[in-house]
């Protein structure tokens, strides 16, 4: 014969140690640092040096950077920062400047575009 038993839900809650929150929050940390040190290597990484900016070296470049929408080709990003000058040559700069291969983009790519001064 079958019988009916009640059961409870038992619900157990963790119970830390004085060194056992200790070993969390220096694992937490720990996690944290790691993230952050990936994160600057990973962001700070993607601006070129600037020694590779002046290729001809005659001018001062400071680099520019953009953020390419979609729509955005590298001949229309030369066009809009050449202001009436030789839109190849901008062109050349940038594919120099970023070590582009190709001249495609995706939305979202930071390229550093350099200015002169």
């Amino acid at each position: 014969m079958a019988t009916n038993r009640n059961t409870r839900n038992v619900t157990q809650h963790l119970k830390l140690t004085s060194k056992g929150r200790f070993v969390f929050q220096l694992t937490v940390g720990f996690v944290a640092v790691v993230l952050a040190a990936v994160s600057i290597a990973t962001f700070g990484s993607q601006q070129p040096i600037s020694s590779a900016v002046a290729a001809d070296g005659k001018e001062d470049v400071t680099p520019q950077r953009i953020v390419v929408q979609p729509g955005d080709t590298l001949w229309g990003i030369s066009c809009r920062l050449s202001n009436g000058s030789n839109h190849a040559a901008v062109l050349d700069k940038i594919l120099t400047y970023n070590q582009l291969e190709t001249s495609e983009l995706e939305v979202g790519q930071v390229l550093f575009v350099p200015v002169s001064e």
